[in-house]
């Protein structure tokens, strides 16, 4: 379902978010369009009321109120208004106070002159004449007006503004593609555990059964050791189911013991080493200040298993050392789980790619095992793993990090919730006395 609702407002934000940034753009065009046209029309208004004035005998006085009124009222941009000795007469939008040109001090002076050279020189200026004699009676210099400003920023901003809409919906997109694959997981490892754990009960049942119909039997000791073996085959496959319906279901971390982990590991593997037809040695280094930290020791068995697995198959037909490393960092942030072999190496452009769903090297294999560690370390432990170096017929490294810090959260987070049910289940006990 949620998986749906995520769906569906993925669509929903391509959907809406374009036809409302569509609907804001056309308004915001059109408000500079407008803007744009009624500044368009002030100089034409400006020089038709000129020429009705222009044959007055005293038209510097009357130009001057005119282009107060039909100018500089009007703008929202620096304006400075000259006489014919370009001397400023009128000025707006400037940080200069709106007095007469005599009364302004030096430094305002000053100001305003190089404002006039810096307008000349950047943008036009208009020099107004009388039309019967072309005398020069007064010039008009003006700067960039705001709506220009915002009309050359305008396909900048467009631009930004799409890109910010695109990245979002690129991220939602992925956001939903990794929620419909951790559903995906979930679902397969519910599966799997329900597929597994019926008929792994009735085969555990027929053990029983055997055992108690061949006791009796001439060859009853081979055929016990038969049984056993099967049985151990069956608790495996049982370990396998009990640890797939783990990652479908919510993880409890819990204070364990890492170098214990990690010896049942190699124990676990130490008999199934001479199946491989050659010489490998299991190693162990540990330099662990302490021994107990807050993980899962199942999950986590998982993980070296199928790190110890990918190693022996690099290794095959040949002998030689898998180490396993363990020690603290120096910014004690995080434990170092190494596990290095002397095998046949990956490829540099195999580094990130070995840990994707169904990648693998081999003949055979599904590309699952180096798939669920990364999603077992970095999702239920909030570590990391990666291929910390390796080399061609020489062997390689892969590393896991665990944080100390996240797990001592967690683990005062649980004891905390194991507390308030400790708590809860006294207080039931009291109610029942």
């Amino acid at each position: 379902m949620n998986k749906i609702r995520r769906s569906i407002l993925v669509k929903l934000y391509f959907l809406v978010g374009s036809l409302i940034i569509v609907i804001f753009f056309i308004i915001y065009n059109n408000s500079l369009l407008v803007k744009s046209r009624e500044e368009g029309q002030i100089i034409p208004r400006f020089f038709a009321k000129f020429l009705t004035i222009s044959t007055y005998e005293n038209i510097e006085g009357k130009l001057v109120q005119l282009i107060f009124n039909e100018v500089i009222q009007k703008i929202d941009y620096p304006i400075i208004v000259t006489n014919k000795n370009n001397i400023p007469q009128q000025w707006k939008n400037l940080p200069v106070p709106n007095k007469k040109f005599e009364d302004l001090s030096d430094e305002e002076k000053l100001l305003l002159m190089k404002t006039i050279k810096i307008m000349e020189r950047k943008y036009s200026h208009i020099k107004l004449t009388i039309p019967q004699s072309n005398k020069i009676i007064s010039y008009i210099y003006y700067g960039e007006s705001n709506t220009m400003k915002r009309l050359k920023f305008l396909p900048y901003f467009e631009f930004l503004v799409m890109l910010i809409f695109i990245a979002v919906g690129i991220f939602g997109v992925i956001y939903v593609q990794q929620g419909e694959k951790r559903s995906l997981w979930v679902a397969l490892a519910k599966e799997t555990a329900h597929q597994f754990g019926t008929p792994l009960s009735s085969l555990m049942g027929w053990m029983d059964i055997l055992k108690i119909k061949t006791k009796d039997c001439p060859n009853s000791q081979a055929i016990r050791e038969i049984i056993d073996n099967a049985t151990i085959d069956i608790d495996n496959l049982k370990r396998t189911a009990f640890r797939f319906g783990k990652i479908g279901s919510t993880i409890k971390l819990k204070q364990s013991s890492m170098e214990k982990m990690i010896q049942e590991t190699i124990e676990y593997f130490k008999p199934r080493l001479p199946q491989f037809g050659s010489k490998i040695y299991l190693n162990y280094i540990n330099h662990l200040e302490r021994d107990d930290y807050l993980f899962d020791p199942d999950l986590m068995k998982w993980v070296l298993e199928n790190l110890i697995k990918n190693a022996i198959d690099a290794m095959r037909n040949t002998s030689g050392n898998i180490s396993i490393i363990t020690f603290d960092d120096t910014s004690d942030k995080y434990v170092h789980i190494q596990v290095r072999d002397e095998g046949k190496g990956i490829p540099t452009n195999m580094y990130k790619k070995i840990f994707d769903t169904g990648v693998t090297t081999k003949n055979r294999g599904w590309g699952l095992g180096l798939s669920l560690a990364k999603r077992i370390v970095e999702e239920f432990h909030k570590g990391k793993i990666y291929v910390l170096e390796s080399t061609k017929n020489q062997g390689t490294a892969i590393e896991v990090l665990l944080p100390k810090e996240t797990r001592r959260q967690e683990f005062k987070r649980t004891r905390v919730q194991d507390n308030k049910s400790s708590r809860g289940q006294e207080e039931n006990a009291d109610a029942v006395k």
